[in-house]
């Protein structure tokens, strides 16, 4: 009798097993999750999206932030992953990506690991991709002599120089942040906190020992 009743139990879990590897999270657009119709507070969906923003955190986490249909939400990505692959993720790219949804600060965030996220759609063969300032900051060697185009938010602005950073906290720390030097600013009415597109070519300048953008032109988002 005792023999049976493990058996029964063995079976259970296997059969709960098998289930949960069935059943997928259903798909939440942004939109949807944004509106809060729904509680979906801890509950485990699949979504996708435009990567609008990237910020490398300084504890080894990522934090993304996504947009579909007009709706943006961010999208946190823990470093306890064990994946040890790194995310080659651009301005523009598509992804989808299977998370927790949580609080923070009254809004949704989606928590996911590297896993669970992937490309749908990306051209990296391209030059007219726009690249993160974290990106061209950990590797800028890759990049001298090479016209390319940077988003990033304005962090200071001077006459004929601004800078560029990986994120708008108000601040003035930042973990990434390059210097743009343009002969003329095309839009006069800069400010801290405006999300850009640099367009321009990367050089070394020996007397400051640092990367500048010489600035060709400038988009503001």
């Amino acid at each position: 009798m005792g023999r049976f009743v493990i058996v029964i139990s063995l079976s259970g879990i296997c059969l709960l097993y098998c289930i949960s590897c069935i059943v997928k999270p259903p798909y939440v657009p942004l939109d949807v999750l944004a509106s809060q119709s729904h509680n979906y507070e801890n509950e485990l969906i699949k979504t996708k999206g435009l990567v609008v923003d990237l910020l490398n955190l300084s504890d080894g986490n990522m934090l993304l932030n996504i947009m579909d249909n007009g709706t943006e939400l961010p999208v946190f990505v823990s470093s306890s992953d064990k994946d040890s692959e790194k995310l080659m993720l651009r301005y523009g790219d598509e992804i989808e990506l299977q998370g927790r949804i949580q609080l923070y600060s009254g809004k949704y965030e989606i928590v996911a690991s590297k896993s669970g996220i992937r490309k749908i759609k990306s051209d990296n063969s391209s030059d007219n991709n726009a690249h993160f300032v974290a990106e061209i900051a950990e590797h800028p060697s890759n990049y001298e002599g090479r016209r390319i185009r940077v988003v990033g938010y304005i962090c200071k602005v001077y006459k004929r120089i601004f800078y560029l950073c990986g994120d708008n906290k108000t601040s003035t720390e930042y973990q990434y942040r390059m210097r743009v030097i343009a002969e003329r600013l095309a839009e006069p009415g800069l400010e801290k906190g405006d999300k850009v597109i640099a367009d321009g070519v990367l050089v070394y300048n020996p007397g400051d020992m640092r990367y500048e953008l010489k600035l060709i032109s400038l988009s503001c988002l």
